[in-house]
């Protein structure tokens, strides 16, 4: 259950594929509501072996964050994890990434995997702070250098354990 910040009210959360349109409205006005223009989620539905999914509250279509991810040989790769706006910027409601990496990691359980999960995590000065959230004690990953990082074995059945529903 991911957490209102400031009513500290708990919702369940579940994960549907992301599509086309939900692409659309992301980026729609530009405004702050807008996710990072950067980021081009429609990309990843060209990709074989690759699944593409929002997290929303039971009950609500308002997106709280999309992961992108590629099954691999042994593994999933997380291409791109993105909270929403207004749960990034003003942080409406908390435990958004740790909810998604969880659902990553099951999903490779899922796969026979045993919930491994790889990422690429943004590096420099600036991205600091995010290296530190994946290697914390919520996340707990492995950093192996140069941003690449690993959730597996003890971390992958915690995540799995404390954020899937």
């Amino acid at each position: 259950m991911i957490v209102h910040r400031r009513s500290k009210e708990h919702y369940p959360v579940e994960f549907q594929p992301l599509t086309s349109r939900d692409v659309q409205r992301m980026v729609k006005d530009g405004g702050p509501n807008s996710w990072e223009p950067a980021f081009d989620w429609s990309l990843y539905f060209r990709y074989n072996r690759t699944e593409v999914y929002k997290m929303v509250i039971k009950g609500n279509d308002y997106i709280q964050g999309c992961i992108a991810f590629e099954i691999k040989e042994d593994h999933v790769y997380v291409h791109l994890i993105e909270s929403a706006p207004h749960n990034f910027k003003g942080k409406e409601f908390e435990m958004i990434g740790e909810h998604m990496l969880a659902f990553a990691c099951k999903r490779s359980e899922q796969l026979g995997f045993e919930g491994a999960v790889a990422l690429q995590s943004k590096t420099g000065p600036r991205f600091v702070p995010l290296m530190r959230y994946y290697m914390g004690p919520k996340i707990r990953a492995e950093h192996l250098g140069n941003g690449y990082m690993i959730i597996d074995g003890p971390s992958a059945d915690r995540l799995i354990m404390l954020y899937s529903n």
